[in-house]
């Protein structure tokens, strides 16, 4: 927390602090988790740790909600933060057409900085399913063929920023506007994954995006959550299960034919 209040006091950015709910607490009020439904989904029941990371992060967003903000940017207290980050808010509020922007991670997407300045200055910004040269260039930058990005924007701060769905999991620092933190409270409802996979759940046609040049970096590597790999074998019986009730996303996949049209599917 020291480190995180130098860096923001240099940077010159007020920051408000939130206290995370410990799971170490036995009267923590965690999130509750569908641990079947969790299990089938992600090959391994959740950790009390995870559960009160997620309960720290819906006590954030609802903490938002009750200011009069339009955006919030939510950083977690073990990140690093790049010199542009003063730059890339204010450059972000001059035109916020994102609801979710993850500043922290680009992966498993490919986003070759040659590739999307070459699409760029060909006002390629778009991908289009009739254009086989341009769909292979666009296919360079994705992952699989569910992971499609749909627009390229620009900062001057920061670089190239892609649309995209799903947008990449890791909640080390983000932006999130008060629609998405609406939803995301309900997503939260019905948890059946870690807490930064909600925005790839989350209804209400939020359009949702990452930097190709992360400008926030968790310190210690990935998450640091006891518990969070100590896991058995998923059982004979979940995984002959798991290919028929496994969640497709089909209400967030929905949103997004709706904000892209039917090639985005």
């Amino acid at each position: 927390m020291a480190k995180v209040a130098s860096q923001m006091e240099s940077l010159g950015l007020h920051f408000e602090r939130i206290s995370a709910i410990d799971g170490k607490e036995e009267d923590a009020q965690v999130a509750l988790v569908a641990k079947r439904k969790f299990l089938l989904n992600q090959k391994r029941l959740p950790s009390r740790g995870e559960q009160a990371c997620a309960a720290s992060h819906v006590k954030i967003w609802k903490n938002f909600l009750c200011s009069g903000a339009s955006h919030a940017l939510i950083l977690e207290d073990d990140v690093l933060l790049a010199p542009s980050v003063p730059a890339f808010i204010e450059d972000f509020l001059r035109e916020p057409e994102l609801d979710f922007l993850n500043l922290s991670a680009n992966a498993p997407y490919s986003p070759d900085e040659e590739v999307l300045r070459a699409m760029w200055q060909r006002h390629a910004n778009r991908p289009s399913p009739w254009m086989s040269k341009e769909r292979a260039a666009w296919r360079q930058l994705e992952w699989r063929r569910s992971w499609r990005i749909f627009r390229l924007r620009y900062m001057a701060s920061v670089g190239f920023v892609c649309e995209c769905d799903p947008a990449p999991a890791l909640a080390s620092g983000y932006v999130v506007s008060r629609k998405a933190a609406e939803s995301f409270i309900a997503a939260a409802d019905d948890l059946f994954y870690p807490i930064d996979y909600v925005w790839r759940y989350a209804r209400g046609e939020l359009r949702q995006g990452f930097l190709a040049r992360p400008i926030v970096t968790q310190e210690g590597g990935d998450s640091d959550i006891e518990g969070r790999s100590d896991q058995p074998k998923l059982p004979l019986r979940y995984r002959l299960l798991r290919p028929l009730v496994k969640s497709r996303r089909f209400g967030r996949r929905m949103d997004v034919r709706s904000l892209y049209g039917w090639s985005s599917l």
